[in-house]
């Protein structure tokens, strides 16, 4: 018997066998449901801090709103410090504050005042408020709104969960297609609230 018909044999002979040992396959399937335990975990606090950035955002903006006194880079520095408290980002969010008003002659939104709590972060102008005019809802002639944004980074709790994993061939620009499993630790929360102010216009004054 050539040694290539023994290979064959021993492969029918492999295939066929269903013996196996009940440890070896009981650990197997623990490692398993430990990893999706894991990553279902992962998936959850993903989530559940989502929820717990929105509603911060919305405190913020609110408290904003309601501001009857003026307000500047200091005020907005406090606010940094309650929505880090409110999240517990350990300084991996910012925000920003942004009066805004209708200008009906020009057809387009004009910015009153805008600043940002962290430095890197650039303050609205004209032209880049009315990029995002598409998520300002339609405002009467000289009314104003505020606009409080947020933004926090999210790092995955467990590490190695960012893992990437090639299944061949490529896309149409050449670039390897692959499956991705976890989730990426440059998930950003970010959120866009606009609201009225509650009582009178509000005061920028940078003293404040």
């Amino acid at each position: 018997m050539g040694p290539f018909k023994r290979i064959g044999r021993w492969l029918r002979g492999w295939h066929d066998d269903q013996t196996g040992s009940m440890p070896i396959e009981g650990i197997m399937g623990f490692l398993l449901m430990i990893g999706w335990f894991m990553v279902a975990f992962q998936f959850y606090d993903a989530f559940r801090l989502k929820s717990v950035n929105a509603k911060a955002a919305y405190t913020v903006a609110d408290m904003v709103s309601r501001e009857k006194a003026p307000i500047g880079p200091a005020y907005v520095q406090g606010m940094q410090k309650v929505f880090d408290f409110v999240t517990n980002s350990r300084g991996r969010s910012w925000i920003r504050v942004t009066s805004i008003r209708w200008d009906d002659d020009l057809k387009k939104y004009r910015v009153e005042y805008s600043h940002a709590s962290k430095s890197g972060i650039a303050s609205y102008t004209d032209s880049t408020l009315n990029d995002q005019a598409w998520r300002i809802p339609i405002m009467p002639v000289g009314d104003t709104a505020i606009i409080v944004e947020t933004s926090m980074r999210y790092t995955p709790i467990f590490a190695g969960t960012e893992n990437e994993l090639a299944i061949g061939g490529t896309d149409g620009s050449g670039n390897k297609l692959f499956t991705r499993i976890g989730l990426n630790d440059s998930i950003r929360f970010s959120n866009f609230v606009v609201t009225r102010p509650r009582g009178p216009r509000i005061v920028w004054n940078d003293s404040y």
